[in-house]
């Protein structure tokens, strides 16, 4: 059994896991979700990166054989610099959301939202003109309400006109030559029911691909230890846990019960788990 470590800023995140349950139902997982300082779309690529490689430090110092970082706006400020840190596979969710959009757009022409922060690293556009053909374009539109608003629970506090009129704001300005439209940030799958009302081409969810990335380092690695538990997924919080689980609960479809306060930018580590 892979001891798997995935966080992200909040519960974006949580449509990766859901992913990777469905793959790899036995796999024990620890996801640490860093609502505590969220939204990072409004932080700096030196800030991210910086809360990046403690969560990272976290996730090795618990011994887990890969760590997924279920971000977009984490995954431009800080992978590289966790690959060259951390001894074990450390996979974004960009490089294969590019994949999969280059594999089914009809017209070469791709679109992404994704939040400021990422639009400003040009997080999918470095990495869109390394591997995508020169024939093919990409065009990044940042969207600084759509993370924040789920964050904070949008069917309770927005409701569906609102949702649908923010998503409405930035689907408008995306070119209609633009078949192929790439949810550039975990948050947004959430949401893409909403979305698909006003792109009613092509929608790439990078987590389905990102998956497919986890299986082919199974198949180069073996895990650190044998586990001989059932499987489990830890949750972990640096925020508001009571939010978090009401989120969690209602799109994962289960009950909650291994979740826990930390705080890795705040508190001493050897506090380890406050227990919820």
């Amino acid at each position: 059994m892979y001891k798997i470590g995935i966080f992200d800023s909040g519960v974006g995140g949580l449509t990766v896991l859901k992913e990777i349950q469905d793959v790899v139902p036995s796999s024990h997982i620890i996801y640490y979700g860093d609502n505590g300082n969220a939204p990072y779309g409004d932080k700096t690529e030196v800030e991210i990166k910086e809360l990046c490689l403690k969560i990272g430090d976290f996730l090795y110092e618990n011994e887990v054989d890969v760590i997924v970082i279920a971000c977009n706006t984490a995954t431009a400020a800080s992978i590289k610099a966790m690959k060259n840190k951390f001894p074990i596979p450390v996979i974004g969710v960009i490089e294969p959301g590019i994949r999969a959009a280059l594999e089914v757009t009809q017209n070469k022409n791709i679109g992404v939202i994704l939040t400021p922060a990422s639009a400003k690293m040009g997080a999918y556009k470095n990495v869109f003109d390394v591997i995508a053909p020169k024939t093919y374009s990409l065009t990044e539109k940042g969207c600084k309400l759509i993370c924040p608003m789920i964050e904070n629970g949008w069917e309770d506090y927005y409701g569906n006109y609102l949702t649908d009129e923010i998503i409405k704001l930035y689907i408008e300005q995306i070119s209609s030559e633009i078949d192929t439209l790439i949810l550039g940030c975990t948050h947004y799958p959430i949401v893409e029911k909403n979305i698909a009302k006003y792109f009613k081409k092509k929608i790439v969810n990078p987590a389905n691909e990102t998956v497919n990335e986890l299986l082919k380092e199974f198949s180069m690695i073996k895990p650190k230890n044998v586990i001989n538990n059932d499987a489990k997924v830890e949750f972990i919080v640096s925020g508001d846990s009571k939010k978090f689980i009401d989120f969690a609960e209602k799109f994962l479809g289960e009950k909650i019960e291994n979740i826990y306060e930390l705080d890795l930018h705040k508190k001493d580590k050897e506090l380890f788990y406050n227990v919820i």
